[in-house]
């Protein structure tokens, strides 16, 4: 089974290649907590594939939060793949720390974090997803024979990224009272359905956040009047959609 969490789409959609390959199943872990379900078949798994994006060079905590309610008795094999624009830092060691692994990579895929950066440019957005084909395969071989393996780009200053900034970062940016809306929102309700932590409710035909936001830019990419936006960071920014190049 492969269990995935994912905010703009691209960590479901290396979810969903990877369980075509290895003829796995798909469980989306957001469904799990919405839902405040565990499903039975986890516990009889034999392997068990974790698919998440980089949360500032660390998993999102809702992610840690939980694969350690997961109980996996029976689990001979465990693996991680992340998702991220450049680099995953030393978040995959750490995280093995609390959920061991046998065996982890990265992927680099189009940067969704536009209140800090810009999106990337068409050319290398494509030039990702053309790579991550690739790489998705050889994850797949190597899971079916169940490798232990650890193929994960850490970056410079990989101890200073996760270790420091990282705590820095959930301590003092991640909150919900940076977002608002533009003139232009329609009331379409996408916002809402694409928050992956229902943090989003919708009052008097707009969007209010709560305060569990995780800074995952779902609802921000998911706007299609493009008037969701974070403080003034956000505001001449491009949108994502994976869609666009696929």
């Amino acid at each position: 089974m492969i269990l995935y969490f994912t905010g703009t789409g691209n960590s479901r959609w290396i979810a969903e290649r990877l369980a075509d390959a290895t003829h796995d199943t798909v469980l989306n872990i957001a469904d799990c907590l919405k839902q405040e379900v565990m499903p039975e078949e986890l516990t009889a798994a034999e392997k068990i594939g974790i698919v998440f994006p980089v949360h500032s060079w660390y998993a999102p905590r809702v992610v840690v939060d939980f694969l350690l309610r997961l109980q996996l008795p029976h689990c001979r094999y465990r693996y991680a793949v992340c998702t991220c624009g450049d680099d995953m830092g030393k978040g995959m060691n750490r995280l093995a720390k609390r959920f061991p692994l046998d065996a982890a990579w990265s992927v680099a895929m189009p940067n969704t974090y536009i209140p800090m950066f810009h999106l990337d440019d068409e050319a290398l957005c494509h030039t990702k997803i053309k790579d991550a084909y690739q790489l998705i395969a050889s994850i797949a071989s190597e899971v079916l024979q169940q490798k232990k393996v650890w193929k994960v780009h850490e970056g410079g200053a990989a101890w200073l990224k996760t270790y420091v900034i990282n705590p820095l970062f959930v301590h003092f940016i991640i909150r919900s009272d940076g977002f608002y809306i533009d003139k232009g929102c329609i009331s379409c309700g996408l916002c809402s359905q694409s928050c992956p932590v229902n943090n989003i409710e919708t009052v008097n035909g707009h969007p209010t956040w709560g305060k569990e936001c995780i800074h995952c830019m779902a609802c921000v990419h998911a706007c299609p009047q493009k008037v969701i936006q974070y403080r003034k960071a956000t505001q001449k920014k491009g949108r994502y959609r994976l869609t666009n190049y696929l």
